[in-house]
């Protein structure tokens, strides 16, 4: 039973991280049932990343922020999010030869590109709604931006932009097929039209394009070039909004910045308490109203001000720990299991920056996605494993 029990739990791994790009309940429900699986079998031991150490610490200094909270009970579900740890743990541990990495990433793929086309079908409909009504809140490039089948444009965003980046070097191995399908979810992800996304797919390319195959990357260019030409009209009326001062979308970014640093002053260590920037933002601002101040629009913003600088440090020492055992395992990967590195670290580069302006890591979807897709590395070890699937000949 435990060694029938492996298979069974790669696949609900693997089901669970794709799942993220359509149903954040698909995807617990799919998490649970591997985590469940894996402790009543136990059939293999679990590989410990080293990045669990400051995420761990991070958790830590939160539930600490939380304790000192004037609304301890408010601020409960930042704690509850640390049942979605087990992923990366999963992931290391039953990711471990380089055809299951294989299948996780068609099945990620192929789940993204649905996703994908949903979205697409949207814009084209919200799109012509707009064109009828000139109504700003039928606008697709602003207020009604395409969420596919998830809740949110950024959740649906974030989701597709760690797909695309690590999907990328993963074309060189799959085959051309599945090209197309990071072809649709780069589609989507330049009709999402949101900024940061788009600033963080080019980063996240940018990144590992030096280490990609020269025709992968003139195909990758030529492409977003040509879906950008033709959505150019859509591009440009986005861009423009951008620079439009009067747009609460945009003032608010400075609102942000000013009340965040303020809150941060006042509460250094702890911040003013999980899930209690609602409450504290209109304590710190008096300008023109702005329609949404849940969050700051910022990862290292929102953690220092809401959970303190302890947070953010662990934080940050998260990061740095990905980043280092990420490039150390490049440098000591062969040609075979490269192009899962190299996704790992475009992923987390893309993310990185567009949580520049967006409070990604608090989305449950993307952090999900994110520790399956950083954890696969961990598992496939430098050296050709015996692959647990195969058959004795």
């Amino acid at each position: 039973m435990p060694r029938d029990s492996e298979g069974a739990i790669f696949w609900l791994t693997a089901a669970s991280a794709a799942a993220c790009v359509v149903s954040i309940a698909a995807m617990e429900i799919l998490l649970a049932a591997a985590v469940v699986l894996w402790v009543v079998t136990r059939p293999v031991p679990a590989r410990w990343p080293s990045y669990l150490l400051p995420l761990l610490a991070f958790f830590m200094t939160t539930f600490i922020s939380l304790a000192m909270s004037p609304d301890p009970g408010g601020g409960r579900h930042t704690i509850q999010k640390i049942v979605l740890v087990p992923m990366g743990l999963l992931a290391a541990s039953f990711v471990t030869t380089e055809s299951r990495a294989k299948s996780a990433f068609k099945l990620l793929l192929a789940v993204t590109a649905v996703s994908a086309i949903i979205a697409i079908v949207q814009f084209a409909i919200a799109e012509a709604t707009f064109l009828k009504t000139g109504q700003l809140v039928n606008d697709p490039t602003l207020v009604n931006r395409i969420t596919g089948p998830l809740g949110h444009w950024m959740t649906f965003s974030g989701t597709q932009l760690l797909v695309w980046c690590a999907a990328i070097p993963a074309t060189v191995v799959l085959g051309r097929k599945w090209i197309g399908a990071v072809f649709i979810s780069g589609i989507a992800i330049i009709l999402g039209n949101t900024r940061g996304v788009w600033l963080g797919a080019a980063a996240g390319f940018a990144f590992i394009a030096w280490a990609l195959p020269r025709k992968l990357i003139v195909f990758a260019v030529v492409s977003l070039l040509i879906v950008g030409a033709l959505a150019s009209p859509i591009i440009y009326r986005r861009v423009m909004m951008s620079l439009d001062p009067t747009l609460a979308t945009n003032y608010s970014r400075k609102a942000y910045w000013s009340v965040g640093t303020r809150m941060i002053e006042d509460h250094p260590l702890f911040g003013v308490g999980p899930e209690r920037i609602h409450d504290e933002f209109p304590k710190y601002y008096s300008g023109p109203a702005i329609d949404y101040y849940g969050h700051l629009h910022n990862n290292f913003l929102q953690i220092a001000a809401e959970r303190g600088l302890l947070s953010l440090a662990a934080f940050v020492w998260f990061l740095v720990e990905l980043y280092r055992s990420l490039l150390r395992r490049l440098g000591d990967r062969d040609d075979d299991t490269r192009w899962v590195t190299l996704g790992s670290l475009a992923a987390l580069t893309g993310f990185l920056v567009a949580g520049m302006t967006e409070f990604n890591f608090g989305d449950s979807e993307v952090f999900v996605l994110l520790l399956f897709l950083i954890s696969v590395p961990i598992g496939l070890v430098p050296h050709v494993q015996e692959d647990p699937d195969r058959q004795p000949g």
